[in-house]
């Protein structure tokens, strides 16, 4: 069993690093191992990064809907229930105003 003292410790690879490193393995004569292993890293871990960036490229490049953004059920029920409540104030506003004109 290991003690606290002996677990591994994660490193945490900034974005940039992990692209630069990409396009490192992907532009120079030198094997993806030998990348890897000057960035000592795992050649897995090299071709999770390269999927993950293949998927976000896809999607970044993808044709974006023209028109208005579709709301979720939720926000659409929320903005008529803000109407329905912008109405009743506006009825009251206008008796209130009726009211105090009476009195006068």
């Amino acid at each position: 069993m290991k003690n606290n003292s002996e677990r591994k410790v994660r490193r945490q690879i900034p974005a940039d690093t992990k692209w630069q490193i990409l396009k490192e393995g992907r532009s120079t004569n030198l094997t993806i191992s030998q990348v890897c292993d000057q960035h000592q890293i795992s050649p897995t871990l090299f071709y999770q990064w390269e999927r993950a960036a293949e998927r976000g490229a896809r999607q970044a490049l993808q044709g974006q809907p023209h028109g208005r953004k579709k709301l979720r059920p939720t926000e659409e029920a929320l903005l008529t229930e803000v109407q329905r409540l912008r109405e009743v104030i506006a009825e009251l506003s206008s008796e209130n105003l009726r009211l105090k004109k009476g009195r006068w």
